[in-house]
C-alpha cells in the first residue's frame, strides 16, 4: 500500500474512533470492510453502492443526524490530499451529499 493510500486509510480509523466515543456509534460493518479490502476499496465500494442505490450509507446517515459529518469517509474523500486516489465523479457525489 502506497503512503498516501495508507494515510487516508488512517484517517478513516481515526474518524471511526472517534464516531465511537463521541457519538457512541460502532460502525462494525465499515471497520470490516476497512480490515479486509482496506481504506480506498472501502470508499470507492460505498461511493459506488450509493450511486447506485440513490442512497448514502446507513453510517452516513448516522453521522449526520449526530451533526457529524467531519467523521464522514465523504469527507476525506474530498479533502485535496486525497484526489488522485479518487475519480472525480466519486469525489463530486461526496460533495454533493456534504452539500458542498
Amino acid at each position: 500500500m502506497d503512503k498516501l493510500s495508507l494515510q487516508f486509510e488512517n484517517e478513516l480509523r481515526n474518524k471511526m474512533f472517534c464516531a465511537k466515543k463521541e457519538c457512541r456509534y460502532n460502525p462494525t460493518y465499515f471497520n470490516q470492510m476497512l480490515a479486509e479490502i482496506g481504506g480506498v476499496a472501502t470508499a470507492k465500494r460505498l461511493i459506488e453502492k450509493a450511486l447506485a442505490t440513490g442512497k448514502p450509507s446507513d453510517g452516513f446517515t448516522t453521522l449526520l443526524l449526530n451533526g457529524r459529518l467531519d467523521l464522514t469517509m465523504e469527507d476525506s474523500v474530498c479533502k485535496p490530499e486525497y484526489r488522485d486516489l479518487f475519480e472525480q465523479y466519486q469525489i463530486d457525489y461526496c460533495k454533493t451529499v456534504l452539500g458542498r
